[in-house]
Order: structure tokens, then C-alpha cells, then sequence
């Protein structure tokens, strides 16, 4: 009788479900005939065997007396029952086709089959959570039950085919029994907030004691099919055709049961909703409504808006929590700046990490009593892992350069440092990919091993292809340009436009547009020349006259210098990465030059230099503050123009190329009077 209980509740669930719309009644029971309808349906199916029938016995008797309470209640979910049934008439059709001979037409509907097939497995959750129950298909099931037993009891001939064709049918009801029982279970595991491992707990079980039942049947069938003159011809094919519904059956509930063992996570998203009482809190806000909440939930509303602005409000000082938490680790004194910098580095991914958990919150909220649906769930899940790995990149950014830029300046290995912190970018990137693959429904397993002897034939026929792909990968972590940079690649220079999965493209100053393979870029110097923050350089020889006096040329070269290191243009010994208050630039002095690292340039050279052939020459070298072209010949044009009022002052002046010629010897020359008289020698 255990096995009857259960399997009544759910059979009668579905049967109701499918009847519910076109049912009438009172919607207004009141809670006395609620009482008094579930201790009738206990008193019914009470037979008090053990703990778990009677669970079972209230979870039904509950359901019962809400069905009839509620038997006016539409809803859009889809009847359990009818879902089954589906899935069991495409497994059918999917057994007739594998059996055909392959081809086009065969591949093509068996391609449909499945995707119906995977839309109904996604209704499943769903309808197993708006189960209703009848009292009147309890009773039925009951009568029909108990006559299998009574059959069975007073047929003494157990092999008569009477009796086991009868067997067979109470083998089939237990079959069912334990498949309805546990949707039944688990409805109420979901109500109640039940955890992840409790419901697949109970999804193993049910697929155990499932294979049992089959394994019972089967072997009972066995024996009476081999058995000589026991059965004639007729009687064999009806027990073979009852024995292929029973395949048809088996593949169906094995699916359903697996389907939701896999997806139990979803079951399991009511446990905050449970946890945090928010049921109660939702009645309670429609019970204080003037209006009707049966068209407008207006608890379930006033809850979502409630939550939302709770966890964006909740992320700064969540942010608060993380840097104190870390300071614990570094001891070190951190200005107020660095700690707003500190909060501010992770306050974006984790504002928006609260919000996509305030939002799975609320969508929970919005279709309770249901689950969410698996489509939702799995997009929370990828974006979940997406924005995980977005947190943990942004904490090594922060946290991170701080806690090792420390480890760093007391070991002295900034190359091993930094390098550690580039793996764990790449790791935390890999695994997130993987979780991502895993949830969109690829085998991470056969997907790691189909990268060995299998791909080694691929990858040396598109190697080319692959290392393209490789290097586009590298170049984007590398970071070495980006999209609008004036780089300079072997003899390829202009301005890239975009950095694709093969190529990158630049487009030179005479407006080429030109293709370059990633690998190749891989294999030249990269020259960017907008990764300057302040620092773009001039160089100058002014050549001065050899007339110029040494004190001239001191006097020249101290006013120049004065001059530069006064100019509001020209980088000075202050402009570097560490005057600008940028957290990360603090912690990594320890593990590079950040200087050369960020692109500050801040040298000034002035000083005499050679002894050229026409002009005594002073060398000016100079960074300019702006990397901007205009401005930079802008800047250029004035520092020229004060060298040359400096040279002014001084009263000397710019050397210029110039020969001397010296003659040894003049020849004799003759110069004939105009009046052809006399001749004047030279």
C-alpha cells in the first residue's frame, strides 16, 4: 500500500491538471472544509506502514484539499501529465527512426524530435511545482489498486495468463508510483526550500529504485516467455508489445529523472526565498492592499523594488568590508586616496554583481510558487561566472599589485612577481571559460581530450590559422596596443583600426589601409607611440661662431637650461608616475620601472658638445609635458625662439657652413690697354 499512496497523489495530480481549466466551483472553501477534506483524504490513504507513507499521505491530502479550494485558479503552467505523455510519444518516434536506414530526411527529423524533446524537458520543473490533485481520482486510483490486489490474491494458478498479465499491471503501478512519488517529494522540497544535494539526494534514489522495478520486470517476464507451451503466440506479442511500451517509458522517466538531477539547482533556488521568510512577508504585504491582488501582485512588486535598491545600495560598503579585510594582510600605512582608489577599483563589478543577484532574487520572487524557468537560470549562471571572474581580475588589480608589490620589495624578484600576477589573470580567464562552456551543455572532458592525437592533425593542417588565432589571444593580454594607437610594426606604420581573430589592421598616414597576421606581429618590434603619458622628445644642436668667447658660450648654455627647467611645457624631474596618485603605480615601483612602464620621460640635457668644423655646438635634449602633435611643434617653435633671444643676449651668433680659400701663388696676368698702346702687367 506505500507504493499505492504515492503513486495516487501524483497520478491524480496530472490527471487533474489537465482537467483544471475546465473546471468550475466554489473558490471560496473555507479553511473548516479545507480541515475537514484533508483529514477525509488521510483517513482514506492512511494505512500507517511507515514514516515515509505517511509524509507522503499529507503532502496528497494537502494538495487535495487546495486543489478544491483553489479549483477556479487558472494557471498558464503546463499540466505535468500531458508534458509526460509528449516526451514518452517522441521517444516512441525517435526508437522507429533509429531503426531506419540513414539518411537526410531520417538525421533531419530526428534533429526535430530532440529539440522538441529539450523544450519539453524544460516544462518539467515548472509543471511539477503547479501539481493539483482531485479527490475523486484518488478514490478511483484506490478501487483500481485495490482490485490488482484482490485478483492477485485469490488466483491460485500463478500461471494462468489472468494472473500474469495482472502481475505485470501491479509491476507497472509501483513503476509509476515511485516515478509520481517523487515529483510529488520534490514539489514539496521546493516549497519548503530544500537544498541542492537534498533534491538530487532524492532524484538518485528515485532513479535506483526505478532500476530495481525494471529489473524486476524484466526478469519476471523472462522467465514466462521462456518457459515452453506456457503461452501461445497471441498471449507472447501482447506481453512483447506491453514490454516495448515499458522501454518507451523507462528512456522517459531515466531522462526526466537525470534532467533534473542535473538542473537541481534551479529546484534549489528557493532557499532564500524560504530562508528569508520572504512568503510570509508577501502575504502579509497583500493582505494590507485596498485593492485585489489576484490580477496584480502587489506584494511580489512592492518586494522586487524593495530588494533592488537593498543590494545596490549594499555594494560600497561591501567594497569597505573587502579593503579592510586586506588590510589585515598589509600592514603598510595607505593614504585616504589610496583607499578610495582601493574601494573604487572594485566598486563597479561588484555594484553590478549585486544587482545580477538582486535581479535572480527578484525573478525568484516573480515566479513563486514556481521555479524559475531554465533558460533564466542558466543565463544567471554564465553571467554569474562572467562577473566573478570580472571581481577576482579587478581584486588582483587592486588588492592584489598591493599585497605582492609588497612581497615584492622585501624578496627583490620583481620579474617572478610580476609575472605571477600575469598567470593568474590567464587562469582566472581559463576556468571562467570553462564553467561557461560547462553550463552551455559542452562535455569539458571529451572537449580537454579531443585536444590531443585527435587535433594534432587539424592543427598541423591549419597551423598557420591557429597561430594567427594564438597570437590575436596573446596580443590581447599582452595589451600592447589598442584600437586608435600610431604604432610603428617592422616597416608598417599608422594607426590600428581593429585587432581581429586573424589579422589587425592599420591605416597609414597616407591613408593605406593595410592587413598585417597577428603571428607576424608576434614576430616584429612593436613600436606605440600613444603609450606616452607625459614626455615626447626634442632634441636641438645649436651651432655657435667660432668668434663666440668661452665666457659667451657658458653664459648661453646656463641661460638655456634656467630657461627649460622654467618652462610650463617642458617635463620636469616632478612629472613621473608616482606624483600622480595612482594606487597601482605605488605598489608596482617594486616590481618595475613605472615610469617606463606608464610613459613618463622627464631628462634635460643642456651642454657643450662638439668642436664642429663650422660652429661650436650645444646639445639640447628635452621632453615636452604634451604627446599631442599640434601642440607639441607648438611648444617646440617657443623653445626655439628663447634660444634664439638668448643667443641675442650674448651678443654672439649662429655659426653657419662656410670655406676659407687661401692661395699660395697668384699667376702673372696680363691686362691689355683699351687703347691697344701700352700693356700694365699684374
Amino acid at each position: 500500500m506505500k507504493f499505492i499512496i504515492k503513486f495516487i497523489s501524483i497520478f491524480i495530480l496530472a490527471v487533474f491538471a489537465n482537467a483544471e481549466n475546465n473546471t468550475t466551483g466554489d473558490n471560496n472553501i473555507s479553511d473548516v472544509n479545507k480541515t475537514e477534506i484533508k483529514q477525509e483524504v488521510v483517513q482514506m490513504l492512511n494505512h500507517g506502514e511507515n514514516n515515509e507513507t505517511d509524509e507522503v499521505v499529507d503532502i496528497i491530502a494537502e494538495k487535495i484539499a487546495n486543489s478544491q479550494a483553489n479549483e477556479n485558479n487558472f494557471s498558464d503552467s503546463p499540466a505535468l501529465i500531458s508534458v509526460l505523455k509528449e516526451l514518452a510519444e517522441i521517444n516512441k518516434q525517435i526508437l522507429l527512426l533509429s531503426g531506419h536506414n540513414d539518411s537526410n530526411a531520417t538525421i533531419s527529423e530526428l534533429a526535430t524530435l530532440n529539440e522538441n524533446k529539450r523544450k519539453l524537458l524544460e516544462q518539467i520543473p515548472m509543471a511539477i511545482t503547479n501539481q493539483t490533485i482531485s479527490r475523486e481520482n484518488v478514490i478511483e486510483y484506490t478501487k483500481k489498486k485495490e482490485r490488482v490486489e484482490r485478483i492477485l490474491a485469490r488466483n491460485k494458478n500463478q500461471y494462468s495468463y489472468e494472473y500474469i498479465k495482472t502481475k505485470i499491471l501491479a509491476n507497472s503501478m509501483r513503476i509509476n508510483e515511485i516515478f509520481f512519488t517523487t515529483f510529488i517529494k520534490t514539489e514539496n522540497l521546493f516549497i519548503n526550500g530544500a537544498k541542492k544535494s537534498e533534491l538530487q539526494n532524492e532524484f538518485r534514489k528515485a532513479l535506483l529504485d526505478l532500476e530495481t522495478e525494471y529489473a524486476t520486470l524484466y526478469d519476471y517476464t523472462d522467465e514466462i516467455l521462456n518457459k515452453k507451451n506456457l503461452l501461445n503466440s497471441k498471449q507472447k506479442d501482447e506481453i512483447n508489445e506491453t514490454l516495448e511500451k515499458f522501454k518507451v517509458y523507462k528512456i522517459t522517466s531515466d531522462e526526466v529523472l537525470n534532467y533534473l538531477l542535473q538542473n537541481s539547482d534551479l529546484l534549489a533556488s528557493n532557499i532564500l526565498f524560504t530562508g528569508l521568510n520572504l512568503k510570509q512577508i508577501l502575504n502579509y504585504i497583500n493582505d494590507k492592499m485596498p485593492f485585489n491582488t489576484n490580477k496584480i501582485n502587489a506584494g511580489k512588486w512592492i518586494l522586487i523594488i524593495i530588494i533592488t535598491l537593498f543590494f545596490y545600495s549594499l555594494r560600497k560598503f561591501l567594497a569597505k568590508i573587502i579593503y579592510f579585510i586586506f588590510k589585515i594582510f598589509n600592514k603598510s600605512g595607505d593614504s585616504e586616496a589610496i583607499k578610495i582608489q582601493i574601494i573604487d577599483i572594485i566598486k563597479k563589478p561588484l555594484g553590478v554583481l549585486l544587482i545580477a543577484y538582486a535581479i535572480d532574487i527578484c525573478s525568484a520572487i516573480f515566479y513563486y510558487p514556481a521555479p524559475v524557468p531554465i533558460k533564466f537560470g542558466n543565463f544567471f549562471s554564465i553571467i554569474y561566472i562572467i562577473l566573478y571572474a570580472w571581481l577576482i581580475i579587478k581584486i588582483l588589480d587592486g588588492y592584489g599589485i598591493m599585497l605582492l608589490g609588497s612581497i615584492a620589495r622585501k624578496s627583490g624578484r620583481k620579474e617572478v612577481i610580476n609575472l605571477i600576477i600575469k598567470i593568474l589573470y590567464i587562469i582566472v580567464v581559463i576556468i571562467a571559460l570553462l564553467f561557461v562552456l560547462s553550463r552551455l551543455g559542452f562535455n569539458i572532458s571529451a572537449l580537454i581530450a579531443s585536444l590531443g592525437i585527435g587535433g594534432l592533425a587539424i592543427a598541423l593542417a591549419t597551423k598557420d590559422i591557429i597561430a594567427n588565432f594564438f597570437a590575436s589571444i596573446l596580443l590581447l593580454f599582452d595589451n600592447s596596443f589598442s584600437q586608435g594607437d600610431w604604432v610603428v610594426i617592422g616597416d608598417v606604420e599608422g594607426t590600428v583600426v581593429e585587432t581581429g581573430l586573424r589579422k589587425t589592421l592599420i591605416r597609414t598616414f597616407d591613408n593605406a589601409l593595410v592587413s598585417v597576421p597577428n603571428s607576424k606581429i608576434m614576430e616584429n618590434n612593436i613600436k606605440n607611440w600613444n603609450r606616452r603619458k607625459v614626455g615626447r622628445i626634442i632634441k636641438i644642436t645649436v651651432g655657435l661662431s667660432y668668434s663666440s668667447t668661452a665666457e659667451q658660450i657658458k653664459n648661453c648654455v646656463n641661460d638655456i637650461e634656467a630657461m627649460l627647467l622654467n618652462h610650463p611645457d617642458i617635463a620636469q624631474p616632478k612629472d613621473n608616475a608616482l606624483n600622480q596618485n595612482n594606487l597601482k603605480m605605488f605598489y608596482k615601483q617594486n616590481m618595475v620601472s613605472v615610469d617606463d612602464l606608464a610613459g613618463y620621460k622627464n631628462t634635460l640635457y643642456v651642454s657643450l658638445n662638439e668642436f664642429s668644423d663650422s660652429s661650436i655646438d650645444i646639445y639640447i635634449e628635452c621632453f615636452t609635458k604634451t604627446i599631442k602633435r599640434d601642440e607639441y611643434y607648438r611648444v617646440k617653435q617657443d623653445i626655439m625662439i628663447k634660444i634664439m633671444e638668448i643667443v641675442e643676449k650674448y651678443d654672439t651668433e649662429f655659426a653657419f657652413p662656410s670655406q676659407s680659400l687661401y692661395i699660395e701663388k697668384f699667376p702673372k696676368i696680363e691686362i691689355k690697354n683699351p687703347k691697344g698702346t701700352e700693356h700694365e702687367n699684374v
